[in-house]
């Protein structure tokens, strides 16, 4: 081969490399800044979402508590429409912080409670229907069958506490999984949504007793 040429080739070969070598580096540029920017984007979302998932938890917890207490069911309106109100406020701004997964369980979690809470309404319900009986004293048939009617749903509470027991549960390990990502990774939510699709299954199952 003529030398010129020889040299010709080499030449080229050395631009290619290079230019390839140039395309890889920019590649791999690139991706890191990306990389930066999401880790970044993570780190300026990471207190407004801990704020409002914490706010959320102390909600359930409250519930949590309230349920726990043994006159519990004594509830009165107004104290179901603050914990309502309270909830719905909390949800807002989990909703706001987002991801995907957060409120794919935080929705079911909210079911859960409203369930609890309009459970509570219900004992009061039929323990005041228990008591107007009982203190009229005139059918002691009737007045029985609503004292067992008020003392089977409260033996059923413990399904609403076990239920949002497994709801704090479930929202806390979204959280924490969430709050533990550094924005180099993608949330997977499949497994909140099986988690979801048996909470619905179980309320469905329990709507149809």
């Amino acid at each position: 081969m003529d030398a010129g040429i020889a040299a010709v080739l080499g030449a080229v070969a050395g631009s290619i490399s290079g230019v390839i070598g140039s395309v890889a580096t920019g590649r791999a540029q690139r991706e890191g800044v990306r990389m930066t920017v999401r880790a970044e984007a993570f780190k300026e979302r990471h207190q407004p979402r801990r704020d409002a998932y914490k706010a959320f938890l102390q909600v359930l917890l409250n519930l949590d508590a309230r349920l726990n207490t043994p006159a519990y069911e004594d509830s009165t309106p107004e104290e179901e429409r603050q914990l309502r109100d309270d909830l719905d406020t909390r949800w807002i701004d989990v909703v706001l912080a987002g991801p995907e997964a957060i409120t794919i369980v935080g929705s079911a979690v909210r079911d859960a409670v409203d369930d609890g809470i309009a459970h509570m309404g219900e004992c009061r319900r039929l323990l005041n229907e228990w008591l107007k009986l009982a203190n009229a004293n005139e059918d002691e048939n009737a007045e029985e069958a609503a004292r067992q009617e008020y003392e089977d749903a409260i033996n059923k509470a413990d399904d609403f506490r076990n239920a949002l027991n497994d709801c704090i549960n479930a929202f806390g390990a979204v959280a924490s999984r969430i709050l533990d990502a550094d924005g180099t990774e993608r949330n997977k939510s499949s497994r909140w949504k099986t988690w979801v699709r048996k909470r619905a299954a179980a309320r469905r199952s329990s709507s149809a007793r």
